[in-house]
């Protein structure tokens, strides 16, 4: 029996797999299993509650309130990046000018600009407690994944810091601004852990 060429194998497979059946990236497999599992689940619940509308309507509802939940908790890890990637690029001041992030919050706060200053703070605390504690800084990291990293560590620093994530979280989340007696305290609860530089 003949053996065919080796090249004329790699073609013909090549071949075959350029056909449109074959043409699916990673992502739209993965999509499509996904939302073919989530309809099998579907209906399986619909099926097994087809004899009791009060458990459909129970489960609808669970249902419901787990999507709202990963939507908020999707939102607040996102909302949570922003102010942390605004200090990756402001760190050492504003929009990525150099120098030290206490000295850029104390020029921002003399000019009035509240909420800069407190978030230049949050900046200045992360780097002193970074050098300190050895923390691992990164934009996508949150005040409460810093929070168990110190907790973690045993670190000395983690009730002072939870103080000031719980102040700090008020200003950003809640009011979303800053004023001076918001600043001040930031900066009394910072100094405490961290004597700030000048």
């Amino acid at each position: 029996m003949l053996q065919p060429a080796p090249e004329a194998v790699r073609d013909t497979l090549a071949a075959i797999f350029r056909q449109p059946a074959y043409e699916r990236s990673l992502k739209s497999t993965l999509w499509s299993r996904f939302t073919g599992w989530v309809s099998d689940v579907l209906e399986r619940l619909t099926n097994f509650t087809s004899n009791s509308p009060t458990l459909a309507w129970t489960l609808r509802a669970l249902t419901v309130v787990a999507i709202v939940l990963v939507v908020a908790r999707l939102a607040y890890v996102l909302w949570a990046q922003r102010p942390a990637s605004m200090h990756a690029r402001g760190r050492g001041g504003v929009a990525g000018a150099p120098g030290d992030p206490w000295m850029h919050a104390r020029a921002e706060a003399a000019a009035g600009r509240y909420t800069e200053a407190a978030h230049l703070l949050y900046a200045a605390l992360l780097e002193a407690l970074a050098r300190r504690e050895q923390l691992r800084l990164h934009p996508s990291r949150t005040l409460g994944d810093y929070t168990r990293e110190l907790r973690a560590k045993s670190s000395d620093a983690l009730d002072g810091f939870r103080d000031f994530a719980r102040s700090y979280e008020t200003v950003v989340y809640d009011h979303q601004e800053c004023d001076r007696e918001r600043y001040e305290l930031l900066h009394t609860l910072a100094s405490r852990l961290v004597a700030p530089h000048g």
